[in-house]
């Protein structure tokens, strides 16, 4: 997985932009705006908005992925789907037996 600096190295090269032009735009010196794609600097928001603006892109592609983001997490929904289907059984379907049981008249059991 590319490290923000990674992503933002990517960026800079398909717009065939130098990293002297990106220090200048973000007011930075080269060795600073270097860091960055190293990854030896820490960002903060606003910074990420900022380069992302001189890259003519979304903030949110030099952002790591939320780990809620897109990722289905088939074992819950699989945990939650036997309790349900245990739920079911165990209470819906044997009220609706027990009660379809009571409901038959003995002597309709007898005369067949």
């Amino acid at each position: 997985m590319d490290t923000i600096g990674e992503k933002i190295r990517i960026q800079r090269v398909v717009k065939k932009y130098s990293q002297e032009y990106m220090a200048f735009a973000l007011e930075i010196s080269q060795a600073a705006y270097s860091k960055i794609e190293r990854g030896e600097t820490k960002l903060k928001l606003d910074r990420i908005y900022e380069i992302a603006e001189v890259l003519e892109i979304s903030p949110f592609k030099l952002m790591p992925p939320s780990k809620y983001d897109g990722a289905i997490n088939f074992q819950g929904i699989y945990a939650q789907y036997f309790k349900i289907k245990r739920f079911i059984i165990t209470k819906v379907l044997r009220r609706k037996y027990l009660v379809a049981v009571d409901d038959v008249d003995q002597s309709d059991i007898s005369n067949n």
